[in-house]
C-alpha cells in the first residue's frame, strides 16, 4: 500500500512538473513574440524612412534653378565660374545654381548648398567659406564697428515679399527645396539681416527655362519643357 501511494504521487510530480514547465514556456513565449514584433515595426519603419528620403526631391532627372548671390558687410560679390559638375549640382557663372541630379549624391536629403561648393573644389561651414578663385572668407571681420556673423537666407523668387528664412547652423546641409528658390550666403552682422540676391539674379532666373520634373513637392510650380 505505501508503494502504491509512493508511485502515485511520483506520477502527480511528474504532471505536475509537466504543467509547469508548459506555463512557463507559454509565460516566456509571450513576452518574446511581442518583443519580435516590436523589434519588426522598429525595423520596417526605418526602412520606410529611408526609403522616402532616398526618393526626396529633388529626384534623378529633376531639374531646378535657384538665384543666389554672395554678400560681404555692405558688397556683392562676383558670381562664381567654376563650371564642375561631378553629381549635378552647379552654376554656368550665371548667378544660377543648377541643380539636376544625375546621381544620387546631388539627390534628395544630398542636395545642398555643401555640395554645391565641393562641386567646383570650394567649402562651406557655419563660419567660412571658400570661394572658386581660392578665397577663404571668415566671419568676424569688422562690418560697421560689428563683427559679421555667416549666415544663409532663403527667399521663395516668386514671393519675394515673404520673410526670409535665415540660417547659421549646419550651412553645409541647408537644401535645396524647390525649383525657383533665390540664397544669399552673406557675412553681416548678427542684427542685420541678409539682402535678397540683386535684381539682375531674379531677371536671369525667370529666363532660364526652369524645367522641374514633378517630384511630389508642394510648392514647386507648373513648368515647360524646352
Amino acid at each position: 500500500m505505501a508503494r502504491g501511494d509512493s508511485g502515485r504521487k511520483v506520477a502527480r510530480a511528474a504532471r505536475a512538473g509537466a504543467t509547469g514547465g508548459t506555463g512557463e514556456r507559454r509565460a516566456l513565449g509571450f513576452p518574446l513574440a511581442l518583443a519580435l514584433v516590436v523589434i519588426l515595426g522598429v525595423a520596417l519603419g526605418a526602412f520606410a524612412r529611408s526609403g522616402r528620403e532616398a526618393t526626396a526631391a529633388p529626384r534623378l532627372g529633376d531639374h531646378w534653378h535657384t538665384a543666389y548671390d554672395i554678400y560681404v558687410c555692405d558688397t556683392y560679390r562676383a558670381k562664381i565660374v567654376n563650371e564642375a559638375d561631378p553629381n549635378g549640382i552647379h552654376t554656368h557663372g550665371d548667378g544660377i545654381m543648377h541643380i539636376h541630379p544625375f546621381s544620387s549624391l546631388a539627390s534628395g536629403k544630398s542636395a545642398t548648398i555643401g555640395e554645391f561648393f565641393a562641386a567646383f573644389g570650394g567649402m562651406i561651414d557655419d563660419t567660412s567659406i571658400r570661394l572658386d578663385t581660392g578665397e577663404t572668407i571668415t566671419e568676424g571681420a569688422d562690418c560697421g564697428g560689428e563683427p559679421t556673423v555667416l549666415k544663409v537666407a532663403r527667399f521663395d523668387a516668386q514671393d519675394r515679399d515673404r520673410a526670409p528664412q535665415v540660417i547659421t547652423d549646419d550651412l553645409a546641409d541647408v537644401r535645396f527645396l524647390k525649383n525657383l528658390e533665390a540664397i544669399t550666403i552673406a557675412f553681416v552682422p548678427e542684427g542685420v539681416e541678409p539682402p535678397t540676391p540683386r535684381a539682375e539674379r531674379f531677371t536671369f532666373l525667370e529666363t532660364v527655362d526652369p524645367r522641374a520634373i514633378t517630384s511630389g513637392t508642394p510648392d514647386a510650380p507648373p513648368t515647360t519643357a524646352g
